[in-house]
């Protein structure tokens, strides 16, 4: 007997709500979508579900349309709407998660004989059994899929300071991004945002629109902020595009930085900006990872990785000029270093820095400390879902910390092998492909695995379909 494929989608940010959409819109016409997101606003994840009318992504309008065969499909939802966006502008962010909202609703409700469901819910557990799983959520009801999907987005930042404060020490904020997570800094409050990328960036703005006046030091390792992307959009030169290809193409680490060294010598010698290679090298990024050895993996991520992060991530012009504003009115101080100690008292964090360059210690007192060092996926910081599929071994953490270990088509890899069924999506996929954080990858790869998931065809034995239909 043949069967819809149900597929449960857990997590509803820019990946699940692409992956949903693209299951909707298929061709394919037995496939069931139940889309799972725990904070009930579907197509936001914690990018897009800012209020923060200063926070623009970090890429142009044109190359964000949720549809990769129609790339005019975002600005032309803009348009529509009235607002001013063109095709090389950074739209706000807020308005691309109404965009990615506004757009899968739209799909599920031309799709409703599919019987595509959201769920305002978080998944306790997850069980896997001979030919489906069974996912319990919170509220103790229990939903069964032939495949589910992943795609829970960035997890918790790491904690830097873990070892030295208490877990409710008030005046540290561990998440930036839970609700009403700056709400207690006052006008006049010192705040230090551990970390300098886009993270403490985002931060900083929301801080300054929200009135702050106090000073803000941004502390890390190296002290790099991320660039800012050219004014206009250059093209690498063919010539040195082959030359670059050629250099990459060896799956040798040094081999790679040197052509990338040469080729932004060769492009600033005619006129052009770095930024113009690092896009250049972007389609390759994922072939190039996958290419490297063990060790150059490890190489780049602990020594090149920061560099790579503020050239390939870059900041929309205006917000870096925004940024360069408040330094220089002495508001936004940068600093290079690391945290040496902390002690909470009641109403400050009283800190001990040792600067870059710098031989003895210096004491320094906060009145908030907000932790902007981005995501990681060491097991402390995994979310309850994912800690629990680690300790069953349905899922292998990366060595590196870049996420979990995955097939060529993002199922996941579990003690005893793949896990048929079990798929990721999203950034926990980059120890594969390395790139799996920005729309244009996010964006295809939710293509193929929608794809892969509409081809299969279930046939269930009629006892089992009986038992599912009772649910």
């Amino acid at each position: 007997m043949r069967e819809q494929q149900r597929v449960a989608i857990v997590g509803a940010g820019f990946s699940g709500a692409a992956l949903a959409a693209r299951l909707l819109a298929h061709e394919s016409d037995h496939v069931h979508v139940t889309l799972v997101e725990a904070s009930g606003r579907f197509g936001r994840g914690a990018a897009y579900g800012t209020h923060c009318a200063e926070h623009l992504l970090n890429t142009r309008a044109d190359r964000m349309s949720l549809h990769a065969e129609d790339p005019e499909h975002f600005v032309r939802w803009c348009r529509g709407r009235g607002l001013a966006i063109g095709h090389a502008d950074f739209a706000p962010r807020r308005i691309y998660g109404d965009y990615v909202e506004s757009t899968l609703r739209t799909l599920a409700e031309g799709a409703r004989a599919r019987r595509a469901t959201f769920l305002h819910a978080r998944i306790a557990g997850i069980e896997r059994a001979t030919q489906e799983f069974e996912l319990t959520l919170d509220d103790g009801r229990a939903l069964r899929a032939d495949s589910v999907v992943l795609a829970t987005g960035h997890p918790l930042p790491a904690d830097p300071l873990a070892r030295w404060l208490p877990p409710d020490a008030r005046r540290y904020v561990r998440d930036p991004w839970c609700t009403a997570a700056l709400d207690g800094i006052g006008a006049e409050d010192s705040v230090l945002l551990l970390g300098t990328g886009l993270t403490m960036v985002d931060t900083a703005l929301s801080l300054a629109a929200r009135g702050h006046r106090g000073r803000i030091d941004a502390l890390s390792r190296r002290g790099l902020l991320p660039r800012a992307h050219a004014p206009v959009v250059q093209l690498l030169p063919r010539d040195l595009h082959e030359e670059l290809e050629r250099g990459v193409a060896r799956g040798n680490l040094r081999c790679a930085l040197r052509a990338v060294r040469r080729a932004v010598a060769a492009a600033e010698a005619r006129g052009l900006g770095w930024q113009c290679v690092i896009d250049a090298l972007r389609p390759r990024t994922s072939a190039l990872w996958s290419r490297l050895v063990a060790g150059d993996r490890r190489r780049f991520v602990e020594r090149a990785r920061p560099y790579w992060d503020v050239h390939r991530h870059r900041l929309p012009p205006s917000t870096a000029a925004r940024i360069e504003e408040l330094s220089a009115a002495g508001r936004l101080r940068v600093l290079a270093g690391r945290v040496q100690g902390a002690a909470s008292c009641a109403q400050a964090i009283d800190l001990e820095l040792r600067l870059r360059g710098q031989a003895g210690g210096l004491r320094e007192r906060y009145a908030w400390i907000v932790n902007c060092t981005g995501t990681s996926f060491d097991k402390r910081s995994s979310r309850g879902l994912e800690r629990q599929l680690l300790e069953r071994g349905l899922l292998i953490a990366d060595p590196l910390g870049l996420g979990y270990l995955t097939t060529a088509n993002g199922t996941a890899l579990g003690t005893r092998g793949p896990v048929p069924g079990l798929h990721l999506l999203g950034p926990a996929c980059r120890p594969r492909w390395w790139e799996h954080t920005a729309v244009p990858e996010l964006r295809e790869q939710a293509r193929a695995l929608a794809d892969e998931l509409a081809r299969r065809q279930i046939v269930r034995a009629p006892a089992i379909a009986r038992a599912a239909q009772g649910l």
